[in-house]
């Protein structure tokens, strides 16, 4: 017989990030990474020279804004979506209004002099994704070990559990386990509806033994992180005060009374049915026939 704790908080959605995700194609050559959450202001900061021609192109095909000396000869629309398109670049600034999945990708920013040699190329990968939720915990527990479970909705969902700081589990960077632990990573899937909409995963981890404690699942992407703690229970063996008991008790107390009746019935049957010497009270008044010869 399993007995069930479940101990879980609710799983809603993060607020979105505020702020603005901001990266800098102006300070380095090379390859430079920026990250940030879907919903927030995404700002390029470009090159600011008024004897420059600046292109910048995403994926190898898009090209995002061309610009000759500061002013704004093209913009791609898809991608550029504020709604006030002339002050979109000012001293270098180019907003492109909020940030969705789309916006993700490998940018390419070759700026050149009025006489078309090549000064800077800077490359700067983008990732936007869906921050991650607040971690909901549950316990299950059997005659034999403890199944935790801990889930989170974001993107790139990375996990952390500790027993009382004590490393449980880790999805990331060399994970550890406890020798006394079996730990099943599992994606959940589900039908979006649309791009932006954030993936659910979840991890679960079954602990041999009685343990208890406080139990901390941590979650974290690039953009966002959340924890959750509970208590864990330890897991108690069925007694029988438990739902048996009542069962067992019944069967003894049928099995005794139906003794006890039997035990009746035969006194009761001995008492009522006569003897031989009851019967016979005059044995001489018995008549023997003789025996024909």
């Amino acid at each position: 017989m399993k007995h069930f704790y479940v101990i879980i908080t609710a799983l809603a959605a993060t607020a979105l990030a505020q702020g603005s995700i901001e990266c800098n194609f102006t300070e380095a050559t090379g390859t430079q990474q920026c990250y940030g959450a879907v919903g927030q202001l995404l700002v390029f900061h470009l090159p600011n020279t008024a004897d420059t021609d600046v292109r910048l192109k995403k994926d190898k095909k898009y090209m995002i804004l061309k610009s000759y000396k500061n002013l704004i000869e093209s913009l791609h629309e898809e991608y550029v979506n504020h709604s006030n398109q002339t002050e979109l670049y000012t001293k270098g600034r180019l907003e492109l209004g909020k940030a969705t999945k789309k916006h993700s990708g490998d940018y390419m920013l070759h700026e050149y002099t009025i006489k078309g040699t090549l000064i800077r190329k800077v490359n700067v990968h983008v990732e936007i994704e869906a921050p991650v939720s607040k971690p909901a915990v549950s316990q299950m527990c059997s005659s034999e070990q403890i199944n935790i479970s801990c889930s989170s909705e974001g993107d790139g969902v990375e996990f952390r559990l500790t027993l009382d700081g004590n490393l449980l589990m880790q999805t990331r960077d060399n994970s550890q386990f406890l020798n006394s632990s079996r730990v099943n990573i599992q994606s959940l899937t589900r039908t979006r509806t649309t791009q932006d909409e954030p993936s659910l995963k979840h991890v679960t981890i079954s602990l041999k033994g009685q343990l208890a404690g406080s139990l901390t699942c941590i979650v974290w992407n690039n953009v966002s992180k959340e924890e959750t703690v509970i208590q864990l229970k330890i897991c108690t063996v069925p007694s029988l005060q438990g739902p048996l008991f009542p069962v067992v008790s019944m069967a003894i107390k049928a099995i005794f009374l139906a003794v006890l009746l039997g035990s009746v019935l035969i006194i009761l049957h001995n008492i009522l049915t006569p003897g031989i010497e009851d019967v016979i009270e005059n044995p001489e008044e018995f008549i023997t026939t003789p025996m024909l010869e």
